[in-house]
C-alpha cells in the first residue's frame, strides 16, 4: 500500500473522528471537576484501596515523588483492586499541586498486569486440565 493510498482510506474515519470530537472541549469546560475534587483537604482518602489520605500523598510529592508510579512505589496508591482507575487524576493532580505544574505535565501511571483483576477462581477455570500419566 502507498501512502497516498493509505492517506486516502483513512480519509472518511479520520473525518468522522474529527466530527465526534468538535463538542470536546464544550464538554470538558462545561464538565469540568470542581478544584476540591482534586485537591482534596489532607485528611481526605485520595485511594480508596489503599487508604491513603491526600496529605500522604503531598507527603510523598514534598519528598521528591515527581507522579503517580512514584506515589505507588511509596505509598501503593494504584496497587489496590481498581489498578490506579479511581485515583490517578487526584494523586496526578496533587503532585502537580505540590510541585508547582500543570496537571498535564505531570507523567500518566502505567498500568500493571493484570489490566482487569481477575479472581483466582476465574484463573483456574480458563487453565487447560492437567493429563495424567496413564499407568
Amino acid at each position: 500500500m502507498t501512502p497516498a493510498d493509505r492517506d486516502a482510506r483513512a480519509a472518511g474515519p479520520l473525518a468522522a473522528r474529527a466530527k465526534a470530537l468538535a463538542a470536546r472541549p464544550f464538554l470538558d469546560a462545561l464538565y469540568a471537576p470542581p478544584p476540591e475534587i482534586l485537591a482534596p483537604p489532607d485528611d481526605v482518602i485520595a485511594c480508596r484501596c489503599e487508604e491513603v489520605s491526600a496529605g500522604a500523598v503531598r507527603a510523598a510529592a514534598r519528598l521528591g515523588a515527581t507522579g503517580p508510579n512514584q506515589v505507588k512505589a511509596y505509598l501503593r496508591c494504584g496497587m489496590g483492586p481498581c489498578q490506579g482507575r479511581v485515583c490517578a487524576t487526584t494523586v496526578a493532580a496533587l503532585v502537580a499541586e505540590v510541585r508547582g505544574l500543570p496537571v498535564e505535565a505531570i507523567p500518566p501511571l502505567r498500568p500493571r498486569a493484570p489490566y482487569k483483576p481477575i479472581t483466582v477462581g476465574m484463573l483456574a477455570a480458563a487453565a487447560e486440565p492437567v493429563q495424567q500419566p496413564q499407568e
